[in-house]
């Protein structure tokens, strides 16, 4: 990131958990590890932590993970 080319652009995939208990406003924070380079991959991880989320749930809690494209 810290390059001699400032004007570089520079693409990540951000993994994001959502929490909501039952209808209050959801939490939002990063999975532990918050980036990826590899779109699909970050896709397949996100798909898999949804996967795990549905075996591991809590009552009244709604778990999410998404994978959000960011340029900088």
């Amino acid at each position: 990131m810290f390059g001699l080319d400032k004007k570089a652009i520079l693409h990540t995939n951000l993994i994001v958990k959502v929490r909501k208990y039952k209808t209050e406003q959801p939490f939002f924070s990063f999975h532990s590890t918050p980036a990826m380079a590899d779109e699909t991959k970050a896709m397949e991880t996100a798909k898999k932590l949804n996967e795990l989320a549905e075996l591991d749930k809590e009552k009244d809690w709604q778990t999410e993970y998404y994978s959000v494209p960011m340029t900088l």
